[in-house]
């Protein structure tokens, strides 16, 4: 009989255990639960305040997207055929307080895509400086009445953090991607890639490539694949060669261009139209003069098509239609300035016909370079006075050189300023470029321009977008209009 209360004691004591180990586990369960939950809330909550589109809700697929605009209302009559802004327009208080729109704000540990573009509005993609390191922003405008929507941040990861330098935004040709150029500390070139439409980036040459593989950024093939890229001499796998990259896959094929005597001597590429070919130029050194070459991408064939045995040949610029090869040169002086007062030329593809078409701005660092118009007509350039390392003895202003008739038409007409960067509209109407009005050389503001110098007037009309350049070559890239259901974005 006591055996028997003994077992049945030890079974009461077991069923005991198994009693409180179920209740256990009950009460961590919804524990696991409640912490669940309330992280969930958390990040639903959450929404960064440059992040998160200020516009209103995009109808469902279908419904025709209204603009975020308020119509236009007849305003005065167009001003007289040559406009010029008040000369003596005075400095901006330094107490300005941008818009909030355009407000920085810290990149969110989780950075969500853009909001997907509004059909029929132009595109455009600054840079300035941000509090750590460049920032890149995104805004939709009506450019001709200078409507300017919200600035969305994209974001950039902290990569590199203070030491880095913006030196360029490159759109494709189809409008869809934007390579970004990076200086990194004393002179290390990276590139990256931004999705328009979404603000995500990737790296040209893979991920965390850009820690060995320093990359000068040279062109975008005509059919928006591939980018070409100069390689430095330090490299691991690129040494001192050009390379052509698939922006999607990330490999890359070998150009048979080659670098002379070290980094950076060869200064500029461009593909022909029909991506067959690319012209570029080569330099000995410091007043060694200078050499544009044609080559052929599959290496078939080389043509020297300029020569200059003391200049310095900057920008090689291929023309829209395939037919004409433009270029500038200016003289290196002995102090080294980072920028002078040189020449813009034009020859046929083939190098024959030179003919000067005027002084032109040119220059390190890619501040000054001309660009063609659309329909291969004219070139957009900056001319101006002065030559040394600092754009505060500068002035200058935007022209527009027709190409066949050599006429040459001033767009601006502002006094003690400086012009930079000048890009042309898609559709060839007008041009764009920053300028700096008050004397200051670390804000630039976007201008607009018609190719007739008529409606001359800022980007945005309220002046709330400004470019700070301290760690960003001030520069604006202007892209396309998405169509209606994706289609171009």
């Amino acid at each position: 009989m006591k055996r028997l209360l003994n077992v049945a004691g030890r079974l009461v004591g077991l069923l005991a255990l198994i009693a409180l180990a179920v209740a256990l586990a009950l009460t961590l369960g919804g524990l696991r639960r409640g912490t669940e939950l309330g992280a969930e809330l958390a990040f639903q909550s959450f929404r960064s305040p440059i992040e998160t589109p200020t516009q209103p809700p995009y109808p469902p697929p279908g419904t025709p997207t209204p603009s975020p605009y308020p119509p236009r209302t007849p305003g005065p009559p167009p001003p007289s055929p040559t406009p010029r802004p008040t000369p003596t327009r005075p400095p901006e208080p330094p107490t300005r307080t941008p818009t909030s729109i355009f407000t920085p704000a810290p990149p969110t540990p989780t950075p969500e895509p853009l909001p997907t573009l509004i059909a029929g509005l132009e595109t455009f993609l600054y840079a300035t400086t941000g509090e750590k390191y460049p920032e890149i922003y995104r805004i939709q405008a009506d450019p001709t009445s200078g409507m300017v929507g919200p600035a969305y941040r994209v974001h950039t990861a902290d990569l590199w953090h203070s030491r880095t330098y913006l030196e360029g935004l490159y759109p494709s040709p189809d409008g869809k991607r934007v390579t970004v150029a990076w200086v990194y500390g004393e002179g290390g070139n990276f590139v990256s890639i931004l999705d328009v439409n979404d603000g995500r980036f990737t790296q040209l040459l893979g991920k965390e490539a850009e820690t060995r593989q320093l990359a000068i950024f040279l062109d975008w093939s005509p059919d928006g694949n591939s980018v070409l890229v100069l390689g430095f001499s330090t490299n691991p796998d690129l040494g001192d060669s050009a390379w052509l990259v698939d922006v999607q896959t990330h490999e890359y094929r070998e150009v048979d261009i080659k670098q002379v005597s070290d980094p950076q001597r060869v200064f500029s590429a461009s593909f022909s139209p029909d991506g067959k070919a690319v012209a570029y130029a080569q330099t000995d050194g410091y007043r060694c003069g200078s050499k544009v070459w044609c080559l052929a991408v599959d290496g078939s064939d080389r043509q020297l098509l300029y020569e200059d045995l003391e200049l310095r040949v900057e920008d090689v610029l291929w023309s829209p239609d395939g037919s004409h090869i433009a270029f500038t040169q200016w003289r290196e002086t002995s102090d080294f300035d980072d920028f002078a007062l040189g020449e813009l030329w034009v020859m046929k593809a083939d190098g024959s016909e030179r003919r000067l078409l005027s002084p032109a701005m040119t220059g390190y660092y890619k501040k000054f370079v001309p660009v063609w118009s659309p329909n291969g007509r004219q070139i957009a350039f900056v001319k101006g006075s002065g030559s040394g390392k600092d754009l505060e003895g500068l002035s200058s202003n935007l022209y527009a050189v027709d190409v066949l008739s050599g006429k040459v038409s001033q767009l601006t007409h502002f006094q003690d300023a400086q012009v930079l960067g000048p890009i042309w509209s898609p559709d060839g109407s007008m041009v764009a470029f920053v300028a700096s009005l008050d004397g200051s050389t670390e804000q630039f503001e976007p201008w607009v321009v018609a190719t007739d110098a008529r409606d001359l007037h800022r980007l945005d009309e309220s002046a709330a977008l400004v470019m700070d350049s301290r760690r960003s070559n001030p520069t604006i890239a202007w892209l396309p209009a998405p169509l209606p259901g994706g289609e171009g974005q």
